[in-house]
C-alpha cells in the first residue's frame, strides 16, 4: 500500500481526535481572528528553569541571539531580492510553479505540480511545524522569564486540522524594557530554528552517507556556448527544430557550424543583434533526447564522472556507443554514433554538460544546492542502499525538518510588521535615533516597502505563469 495512503488516514483521524478535543474544550477557548487559542500551562516549569537557572549562559548567549538576527535580517533582505531577480524570468516562473508567497501546507508540491520538490506529506508536516514552533516559542519565553518579563500562559491555536503552539507574555511587560532585552527576546526564537536547523543539516549529512551510495551521473543541460547575438547576423536557419519542456529550439547554420537556438531569441537577436545568445551544440544528446541519470556505456557501469570521461576517453567521432539512462519512471537505452568537440575534432563526445561545469549563480536555489553538496555530489545520481521507501521517508523528513527550521529563521527576520523582524527593525532604529516617531515612521516605511515587494512577487508570478 502507497504511504499516502496512510497520511491520508493519519490526516483524516488527526483532524477527528482535533475534532473532538475542541469540542470537549469548547468552553476554554478564545477566539483570535480565524483561530482558536487554547491556553494552558504546559511548558512552564521548563521555561522558568531554563530562565533562571543559567543567568551567566543566557548573557552571552543573549549578545549572540542579537548578533544572529541581524545577520538573519540581512539574509531576509538578500534571498527576497534574490527571488524576484529570479521570479522576472517567466522561464523560471514556469519551472517552480509554486507561488512565492503561499501557506506550506501538506502536499505542497503535488497541488502545483512542482516535481522539484520532495513529497511533502502530512505526517512530515506535523513533525515539522512540531518542532519549529515549540522550539522557537520556548525560546522567546525562556529569554522572556531571564529578562523578567512575566509569562501569562502557553498553549495551541487550531485552524482546522492545524495547529500552532504559543507562548503568550505580558506584553505591558516586554514595551517597559529595555531596547535590548527586547532585543533578546525577539531574535530568541530565530535562534532556536537556526540551532535545529544546524542540528538537522548534520542529521540529514550523516543519515545520507550511511543510507544512499552512488548509482549514475546527472548532467543539467546539453553542451552550449555563449556568444554576442551578433554572431547571428551570418546565421543560416534550417526547418529542422526541436521541442522542450520550456521552450523550442531551431537549427541554425554559423560557418559552418550546426548550433540550436531558443526560438524566442530568434525574433528580438535577429532584429537587434544585442546582448548575447546562447548557441546548443548540435551533438547527440541533444538531438536523441538524452534524459535522466546515466547508469552504463557501452556495458560498463557509471558511478561518478571519472568514470565517465575514462570510458569515452579514446572514443572518436563517429564510434557507435549504447548509453543507459534512467528517470524516477522509466529506463532507456539510447544508441547513437558521438559527436565531435567543437574545439578538438578529433575528441568524441555526447554533448552534455557536466552540473560542476554550470556557471556559479547567486540565487536561493543555488545557495541552499551549495549547502546540501557539502555532503551530496550534485553531479551524482544516488539511491538507498536498503529498503528504498523507508529510506526516502526517514531522509525527506529530516530534508523538510532541515528546510522548514531555516526558512522560518530567515522569514521571522524580515522587516516587515508581521513577524518579530519588523519590531526588531524598529526598536533598532530607535536605539540608533533615540527618537520613537523615526523608529516608527521607519518601521511603517519598511513595511510598505517589503509588501510591495510581495505584491510585486505575485503579479510577476502570474505573468509568467499565464
Amino acid at each position: 500500500m502507497s504511504f499516502i495512503i496512510y497520511d491520508l488516514t493519519f490526516l483524516v483521524l488527526f483532524s477527528l481526535a482535533i475534532g473532538i478535543f475542541l469540542y470537549v474544550k469548547r468552553k476554554n477557548l478564545k477566539r483570535d481572528g480565524i483561530m482558536y487559542l487554547y491556553r494552558t500551562q504546559i511548558g512552564m516549569k521548563f521555561i522558568e528553569y531554563f530562565g533562571k537557572k543559567y543567568p551567566k549562559t543566557m548573557k552571552v548567549l543573549s549578545y549572540i541571539i542579537v548578533a544572529c538576527g541581524y545577520l538573519l535580517m540581512i539574509a531576509a533582505v538578500y534571498f527576497l531580492v534574490q527571488i524576484l531577480i529570479m521570479f522576472m524570468k517567466p522561464e523560471i516562473v514556469k519551472l517552480v510553479k509554486v507561488p512565492p508567497i503561499m501557506p506550506l501546507i501538506p502536499y505542497i508540491g503535488e497541488i502545483f505540480n512542482a516535481t522539484w520538490l520532495p513529497p511533502f506529506y502530512f505526517t512530515y508536516w506535523i513533525v515539522a511545524i512540531a518542532l519549529v514552533a515549540i522550539f522557537h516559542e520556548g525560546a522567546h519565553g525562556i529569554f522572556a522569564k531571564f529578562n523578567k518579563i512575566r509569562i501569562k500562559s502557553t498553549g495551541f491555536g487550531f485552524l482546522g486540522p492545524f495547529l500552532a503552539f504559543f507562548v503568550e507574555q505580558d506584553e505591558k511587560q516586554m514595551q517597559k524594557a529595555k531596547i535590548f532585552p527586547q532585543l533578546t527576546v525577539l531574535g530568541a526564537g530565530v535562534f532556536a530554528n537556526i540551532i535545529l536547523t544546524v542540528i538537522f543539516f548534520l542529521l540529514l549529512g550523516g543519515f545520507f552517507s550511511v543510507a544512499y551510495s552512488p548509482a549514475g551521473v546527472v548532467f543539467q543541460d546539453y553542451s552550449y556556448m555563449v556568444a554576442p547575438a551578433s554572431i547571428l547576423y551570418n546565421a543560416t536557419l534550417t526547418n529542422y527544430s526541436l521541442e522542450r519542456p520550456l521552450f523550442n529550439l531551431t537549427k541554425v547554420n554559423i560557418e559552418g557550424e550546426n548550433y540550436f537556438i531558443r526560438d524566442y531569441y530568434l525574433g528580438e537577436a535577429f532584429e537587434n543583434y544585442s546582448g548575447d545568445v546562447e548557441l546548443y551544440l548540435d551533438q547527440p544528446a541533444i538531438n536523441y533526447h538524452l534524459v535522466g541519470y546515466i547508469t552504463e556505456i557501452n556495458d560498463a557501469q557509471i558511478r561518478s564522472y571519472e568514470d565517465l570521461t575514462k570510458e569515452l576517453a579514446n572514443k572518436k567521432p563517429g564510434e557507435n556507443i549504447t548509453v543507459i539512462a534512467k528517470t524516477a519512471t522509466l529506463t532507456t537505452a539510447y544508441s547513437f554514433e558521438l559527436g565531435y568537440d567543437y574545439t578538438n575534432k578529433t575528441r568524441g563526445v555526447m554533448g552534455i554538460m557536466p552540473y560542476a561545469s554550470q556557471s556559479e549563480s547567486t540565487s536561493l536555489k543555488s545557495f541552499i544546492s551549495k549547502l546540501l553538496g557539502r555532503f551530496q555530489d550534485p553531479s551524482i545520481h544516488y539511491e538507498p542502499k536498503m529498503n528504498s521507501d523507508f529510506t526516502k521517508f526517514v531522509y525527506y523528513l529530516l530534508w523538510w525538518i532541515f528546510m522548514i527550521n531555516f526558512s522560518v529563521a530567515i522569514a521571522n527576520m524580515l522587516p516587515l510588521g508581521i513577524f518579530d523582524g519588523g519590531r526588531f527593525f524598529m526598536l533598532t532604529i530607535l536605539a540608533l535615533t533615540g527618537s520613537k516617531k523615526i523608529a516608527e515612521k521607519s518601521f511603517k516605511v519598511a513595511t510598505w516597502l517589503l509588501l510591495g515587494v510581495v505584491a510585486l512577487l505575485m503579479v510577476l508570478y502570474f505573468f509568467g505563469m499565464f
